[in-house]
């Protein structure tokens, strides 16, 4: 977005300047609590693999490149992705380098110490607090944020492509915060009734601060190896580090988090030695459940349906205290939490933007479903999509006439849409999530940003299911993207993630138990030799039988289904395997025709490949390093009986659900709710207008 990274920071200084409470600022800008906030980072920080339909944005890493940009299809380092060729186009061929090395991560390796109580730091009277300092950016590396692996910062590159957004200002530490903040503690030791009282809680009464056996337990054993000294309090107040939890806990919304989830009652004005052992073991307690929410989310995915299946990597509760204890950086190892994806960045960055603009809620009514609307066509919702984009009423307000087309194609666009002046169902799922709560729609896709690995690989395939796009990713940096079909509503793609192992060449197709049952067995009760006809064997104990001579009116079970290698097979000519309990992979199809299209959902859940001999040189290139396999060498394996290739180096595919993203040109794109998911997150969140408490036991199932 040209200009909208000044207009962001512009608006972050005014903001902080105004709101931003003198105690709790005063405390965080003290040199001697912690080191002092990050210069402004640089857009290239922020950019990545955006989910967009054009390009892919820049990425982060090393210095020097990672693969070669003149045959990638790229002007220069940095460019997104080449733009995609037309079906049936010779793709150019794809060499790749080498990847960029990572990082160790600092702060993982310091959360496994287990440290002697942090000595209080004196914090002066907070009367002259100082002026707060600009949140402009998350630290690079080397300034206290976590390595590479655990995140991804970056390094300068060009930035021609890259969406211009700063990282989002955190909400004034007043708001969210209890009526009477805690004083700043100023007495280096705290009282022995304090770690008397601290044992008989965690002893007694751990339930009342963790409901997770494991986080008690995590309670027990930290403050165990401190002999129950506390840290987040000190003296008759609260410590350097409990000031920073409390300022993650009021500035949890800038995660797309609810500051409510993580309220704490405020400490006494003159607490005794109980207050104090009870208001440690709240913090400490609230620490580990903002650190799960903001890590892996606030409800379990699977609740949604069978196919949403991530893997969650939940952080280990001994390992966040001892993280926070030890960090030279509390507020860093807070952000740490968050998913270190560079389109999570910047999913961040739009939503602090659409909090601080009041039109964030404004609302337009819903246009209807309907057919498609062509230019000159008239509909009784034309009047609908005039108010929508801003147009005057006309004399013929039924008729789609030129002034409007062009406003629909300027819109389309803007959106990431096929500026067309088409007005199809993809349109007008992005007209309608345009005109609702866009904080909603960020908010509900920030959270499944928290269902993908929480370490970042260093090299992974993504398939986005709502955007019908599959991307290879390098150290942040789209390599290679290109269209896909999903699954159908009713066949849908899971979510979920694997690693990729090895391709099969000239693949045959086991008929899968569900479709043979759903479409199969109709159709053999029809016509015995209707799939015959699609070069499809019925198999029965290892042999091909013939299918006229079975009753399939009494079922098909004992009975398999395959069709050989061949022009005909459902698979095409390759599939590319990660194993999983689904049985999806990505696959060939000679069904190509279907690229073409914008509405791309007509698989029985794999994920079909447009491209597949590109696709597999840019797999092999980084699964085979130097075995050299330009896209002639695999053509050679097309033809004949099945054949395998295995990789040498591994990396996950994620098959993710983004109805909503930045596109490489820093535009909020959103896309059709193919399955509903989206929906139903926000209403696992409450963010349908009713409230739940994330993990406090009042959330309700999501339908």
């Amino acid at each position: 977005m040209s200009g909208s990274g000044a207009d962001l920071g512009g608006h972050r200084r005014r903001h902080l300047a105004g709101t931003a409470c003198t105690l709790l600022m005063g405390a965080l800008a003290t040199a001697a609590f912690m080191p002092p906030f990050m210069p402004a980072a640089s857009a290239q920080e922020f950019s990545g693999a955006p989910i967009a339909t054009d390009r892919a944005g820049n990425g982060t890493g090393d210095a020097g490149p990672a693969f070669d940009p003149a045959r990638a299809g790229l002007a220069h380092a940095g460019q997104g992705a080449a733009p995609l060729v037309g079906p049936g186009n010779v793709p150019e061929p794809f060499d790749i380098n080498q990847t960029r090395t990572r990082r160790p991560n600092p702060a993982a390796s310091a959360a496994l110490a287990m440290q002697a109580p942090v000595a209080e730091t004196h914090v002066g009277p907070a009367s002259a607090a100082p002026a707060a300092p600009a949140l402009d950016a998350a630290p690079s590396v080397g300034q206290g944020a976590p390595g590479t692996g655990a995140s991804t910062p970056a390094t300068s590159t060009p930035a021609t492509s890259t969406p211009s957004l700063s990282t989002p200002p955190a909400p004034a530490l007043g708001s969210g915060t209890p009526e009477s903040a805690p004083a700043v503690a100023g007495t280096p030791a705290p009282a022995p009734g304090v770690s008397v009282a601290i044992a008989d809680l965690l002893a007694n009464h751990a339930v009342r601060f963790a409901a997770r056996a494991g986080e008690q337990q995590a309670l027990a054993s930290f403050y165990g190896a401190r002999a129950n000294q506390p840290l987040f309090t000190a003296g008759t107040g609260v410590s350097p580090i409990g000031i920073a939890a409390l300022a993650a806990f009021a500035g949890a919304a800038a995660e797309g988090l609810n500051p409510a989830d993580y309220a704490i009652p405020p400490l006494a004005a003159h607490p005794s030695d109980a207050d104090l052992a009870d208001y440690e073991l709240r913090i400490a307690a609230t620490a580990l459940l903002y650190a799960r929410h903001a890590q892996t989310g606030r409800f379990d995915p699977a609740r949604i349906s069978k196919d949403v299946d991530p893997t969650l990597t939940p952080p280990d509760p001994l390992e966040t205290l001892s993280l926070l204890a030890t960090s030279p950086n509390p507020a860093v190892a807070f952000a740490s939490f968050a998913p270190q994806y560079d389109e999570y960045r910047l999913l961040k960055a739009q939503l602090a933007h659409l909090q601080s603009q009041a039109q964030a809620r404004a609302v337009h009514a819903a246009i209807p479903p309907g057919p498609s609307v062509r230019p000159g066509d008239r509909d009784a919702r034309v009047p609908l999509l005039r108010s929508r984009l801003g147009l005057a009423r006309t004399a013929e307000e039924s008729l789609y006439d030129p002034a409007l087309v062009e406003a629909v194609r300027q819109f389309q666009a803007g959106s990431g849409q096929k500026a067309d002046g088409i007005v199809g169902r993809g349109t007008l799922a992005a007209l309608n999530a345009g005109q609702g709560d866009r904080v909603a729609d960020i908010i509900a896709n920030m959270e499944r940003w928290r269902w993908l690995p929480h370490k970042v690989a260093p090299v992974y395939v993504m398939v986005n299911i709502p955007e019908f796009m599959v991307r290879v990713v390098v150290n942040e940096q789209t390599v290679h993207e290109t269209r896909v079909v999903v699954g159908k509503p009713e066949n849908q793609t899971p979510i979920m993630s694997e690693d990729l192992q090895y391709a099969v060449f000239n693949p045959a197709w086991n008929v899968p138990p569900g479709i043979i049952k759903n479409e199969m067995l109709p159709k053999l009760q029809a016509d015995p030799y209707a799939l015959d006809r699609q070069g499809i064997d019925v198999v029965r104990n290892g042999r091909i039988i013939d299918p006229g001579s079975v009753d399939w009116r009494r079922g098909s079970q004992g009975y398999s289904f395959r069709q050989a290698p061949g022009e005909r097979n459902a698979l095409g000519q390759m599939k590319f395997m990660f194993p999983n309990k689904h049985s999806v992979y990505l696959h060939d199809t000679p069904s190509r025709s279907l690229f073409s299209r914008d509405y791309r959902a007509f698989s029985h859940g794999c994920v079909r490949v447009f491209e597949p001999l590109k696709f597999a040189e840019v797999l092999f290139d980084l699964g085979l390093p130097g075995d050299n396999w330009p896209q002639q060498r695999i053509a050679k394996l097309i033809g004949g009986n099945e054949k395998y290739l295995t990789l040498k180096q591994r990396f996950p595919v994620h098959l993710v659900y983004f109805t909503t993203y930045v596109d490489a040109g820093g535009k909020l794109v959103s896309r059709e709710d193919l399955y509903g998911i989206d929906a139903a997150t926000k209403a696992a969140l409450g963010l349908d207008g009713q409230r739940r408490f994330a993990d406090r036991g009042g959330l309700a199932p999501a339908r």
